[in-house]
């Protein structure tokens, strides 16, 4: 299993249903099952799938970070002619407590299958 590290900020809403989507500068090939990890705490916080990637413009790029706390915020590029890539999410899942890992890269980081069995998810009341 992967794991996409991200800020906690964006991540929450895409557990909380937000946002259904990853705004970055480049697409993958990965595909199903991945692991949301807070890019500060180096932690596991929720599951995602993740079913497809597709191009976005600049405007919507920008327009998806100004949400949350950065509502308001004015995002620029430099070039309003590049390329930006949504990664297509559905069923997320929350975890009931966050599970500590060591990150092995700076956007994707491997997880261990062992991490799986530590799995629990946080059930919604509502």
């Amino acid at each position: 299993m992967y794991g996409l590290i991200m800020i906690k900020d964006y991540l929450d809403e895409i557990l909380d249903g937000k946002k259904a989507f990853d705004a970055r500068c480049y697409s993958t090939n990965k595909r199903g099952t991945i692991a949301l990890v807070d890019s500060k705490k180096s932690s596991i916080v929720g599951l995602v799938d993740l079913i497809g990637v597709h191009p976005i413009s600049v405007d919507e790029y920008c327009k998806w970070h100004a949400t949350g706390k950065r509502a308001g915020m004015v995002f620029q590029v430099e070039d309003d002619d590049s390329v930006f890539y949504a990664y297509d999410f559905i069923n997320p899942r929350r975890l009931a407590r966050p599970i500590k890992i060591t990150k092995t890269g700076r956007v994707w980081t491997a997880i261990d299958d062992s991490v799986k069995k530590e799995f629990i998810f946080q059930q919604r009341l509502f």
